[in-house]
């Protein structure tokens, strides 16, 4: 196999900085403001019940990925682990994938900004503020990941203070006892107490779990963070706990403590309705503030996360030598920059299409991309390549992998349900599978060596460099 092209990332961030940076690409009040708010116009009073599935999926989501990342921590993030434990081409297709959907979903969430720029300034023209807020975000994103971090971290804080205030106000003010999380699920319709149809309560679900889980964006630092092999098991952990509960808590307590719960579940900012009804008509326009600070946040930590995941295309050799130079350069203070910047002009040219569009081309990602990750490490812990001594190890192996592939099958049953936007995904994302799986047969395998993802960090040599460091820092 080639040498990898480029240069190679700083490693100089500790766990807490990671958090950081991972819970602001999880952004809890964008989850709330967004799907919560869709979930509780589709089911009503079942919202409560399907967030908290949500978290027992968050579980297993957190699991399986803190021992996948915990022994292959590089900024491919899933695919290096997977096409390392599976074989080229699963690397390829995974990578494939996530790289598709790259700018289609930092496009929709700058595009879910707009709104709430509106709202606070009602002048501004919508148009432009998808372009000029993707802009700004790649410009934090160029300064550094540790400045990166600052800045999210500053930005979370506000985030997750109006979580706080959204449980807060929930628990002081309850209204219903918990036998409301089992009871049969009703929605208003027509003005009228309707119950919800099972088919409505299978997409609901699917959308609660989306909610729910993440963490595995930590896995894009990995190559940053100081002794990765040993702290991002718990860093994965942690950040996919704390985003699944900061997410549904506030969705279950609104069903538990909204006085006009038909009122709530019929407005088109539900969340923004019960506060105002508790707090007075203040709360609205300091909500749509700190929604907006969150979507720009998530923006940026996302811009950093994707600008690594392109940074891994070019050090892997995916292409030809002059684009996996480019994309594979780092500046002297450790920035992918052009591949942060190759990112950003994908983005800003799908802010162009539609939002619908958009959310079509990515929602199959969670059938494909975690069906791969749930197999790889079925078979990285049979092999002994996940789970070996030093490294985060998943307790009852092999239930957790058994449990993801289930939910894999799920999500793919709820998709087909859905004509609109989950079928027309999995035949969108089932071409970009053909087109990689077709690139590694007829490209990269034929290749001296053939190919397989860079492990340039593995083995007992850089866990040393990692404690030295640590001891230096």
């Amino acid at each position: 196999m080639e040498e990898p092209a480029g240069g190679r990332l700083r490693r100089n961030l500790n766990s807490f900085e990671v958090l950081l940076l991972t819970l602001s690409c999880l952004s809890p009040v964008v989850s709330i403001f967004g799907i919560g708010g869709d979930v509780l116009h589709q089911v009503g009073t079942g919202a409560a019940g399907l967030f908290g599935l949500g978290i027992a999926a968050a579980v297993v989501w957190a699991v399986i990925y803190a021992e996948l990342g915990s022994a292959y921590p590089y900024a491919g993030a899933d695919y290096v682990g997977v096409g390392s434990i599976l074989g080229g081409w699963a690397g390829v297709v995974t990578l494939a994938m996530w790289a598709a959907t790259v700018g289609p979903s930092l496009a929709f969430t700058a595009k879910s900004l707009a709104p709430y720029v509106t709202e606070l300034a009602p002048g501004l023209p919508a148009g432009p503020i998808p372009f000029v807020t993707l802009a700004i975000a790649a410009a934090i994103a160029l300064l550094g990941v540790r400045t990166g971090a600052l800045v999210t971290g500053a930005f979370l804080a506000v985030e997750l203070a109006a979580v706080a205030v959204l449980i807060g106000v929930g628990v002081i003010h309850p209204v219903r006892g918990p036998a409301a999380l089992i009871a049969q699920p009703f929605a208003v319709v027509g003005g009228h107490w309707t119950a919800v149809p099972a088919a409505a309560l299978a997409l609901g679900a699917l959308s609660a779990i989306y909610a729910t889980i993440g963490g595995n964006q930590a896995l894009s630092f990995g190559e940053e963070l100081k002794d990765p092999h040993r702290r991002m098991g718990p860093v994965v952990i942690v950040a996919c706990m704390i985003g699944a509960f900061a997410t549904a808590l506030p969705v279950i307590l609104v069903i538990l403590s909204a006085r006009d719960l038909p009122a709530v579940l019929v407005s088109p900012a539900p969340f923004a309705t019960f506060l105002a009804s508790a707090l007075g008509a203040w709360a609205g326009p300091a909500l749509s503030a700190g929604v907006a600070l969150a979507i720009f946040n998530a923006l940026v930590a996302s811009v950093m996360s994707y600008g690594r995941l392109y940074f891994s295309l070019g050090r892997d050799r995916l292409f030809g030598a002059a684009v996996d130079g480019l994309l594979a350069s780092v500046t002297p203070a450790g920035v992918p920059r052009a591949a942060t910047l190759v990112v950003t002009a994908f983005s800003l040219a799908c802010a162009f299409v539609d939002s619908h569009i958009l959310l079509v081309f990515m929602t199959g990602m969670l059938v494909y991309g975690w069906g791969l990750v749930c197999l790889a490490v079925l078979v990285g812990r049979r092999k002994g390549l996940t789970g070996a001594p030093g490294y985060w190890r998943a307790p009852f192996f092999p239930l957790f992998p058994i449990l993801g592939l289930a939910m894999a099958a799920i999500f793919a049953v709820s998709d087909l349900m859905d004509a609109d936007a989950g079928r027309p995904s999995l035949l969108l994302l089932g071409l970009v599978f053909a087109a990689a799986l077709a690139w590694y047969h007829l490209v990269l395998k034929r290749r001296p060596g053939g190919w397989t993802p860079t492990l340039e960090e593995a083995g007992a040599g850089p866990r040393m460099v990692d404690e030295r460091l640590d001891r230096e820092v």
